[in-house]
């Protein structure tokens, strides 16, 4: 089975990459730019009628949106090892946070990268910007509390959502206004210096991600 997978520099692609080349799974990229009516190319619509990425398809047609859906979806299909076991204390665990990381912390960190999604007042972005600052440094700052300084997210090796948290420690290492707290260093030195690792955020900050 492979994929194709819809994305774009900086986006929520970035996630999926990392299961994706760390895992060895074959899959080629969709570059997809723009966003709402200026979607590019048009014809993406058809595949997410949100017009958002990451979009993941396998060679059936499935169609799966959501990036932590993604993930478990993978981890399901080709690695579950990365799962903690069903019933078990560590799944409930590791369920909470895939659920808090989608539910909290991302919605908010979009409303600092894109203020303007948010509103059709452009005087009003800059407050939306502000106070989507304080909501993350708090969200993120529970994060960052709770892994203390240890490199995985829940348990003793890696699961699917130390490959959802990857994303956001790296989006916020150098973020403007967003404390980085040395609770997460450990974690973002052993995880985003890997190769498959290196090899994915080689194509973000080149820009030529296709």
């Amino acid at each position: 089975m492979s994929y194709t997978l819809y994305g774009r520099p900086w986006s929520g692609s970035l996630t999926v990459e990392f299961m994706l080349e760390e895992l060895g799974i074959p899959y080629q990229r969709s570059l997809v730019t723009g966003y709402r009516d200026a979607i590019q190319p048009p014809s993406f619509a058809e595949i997410n009628p949100l017009r958002e990425v990451p979009v993941l398809v396998d060679d059936d047609g499935l169609v799966m949106t959501e990036s932590a859906a993604i993930l478990l979806l993978l981890a399901q299909r080709r690695a579950e090892n990365l799962l903690p076991p069903a019933g078990s204390a560590l799944q409930g665990e590791h369920l909470r946070w895939m659920f808090y990381l989608a539910a909290a912390v991302y919605p908010t960190s979009m409303k600092i990268f894109h203020p303007d999604n948010s509103t059709d007042e452009p005087a009003h972005e800059a407050s939306i910007l502000a106070r989507g600052t304080k909501v993350l440094n708090h969200q993120w700052g529970v994060v960052c509390a709770a892994i203390d300084g240890r490199c995985h997210m829940v348990g003793d090796s890696m699961t699917v959502v130390d490959f959802y948290l990857m994303m956001f420690a790296y989006w916020f290492a150098e973020m403007d206004g967003i404390e980085d707290s040395p609770l997460i260093r450990p974690f973002r030195e052993r995880h985003l210096e890997s190769d498959s690792a290196r090899r994915v955020l080689a194509r973000h900050i080149s820009g030529d991600w296709v």
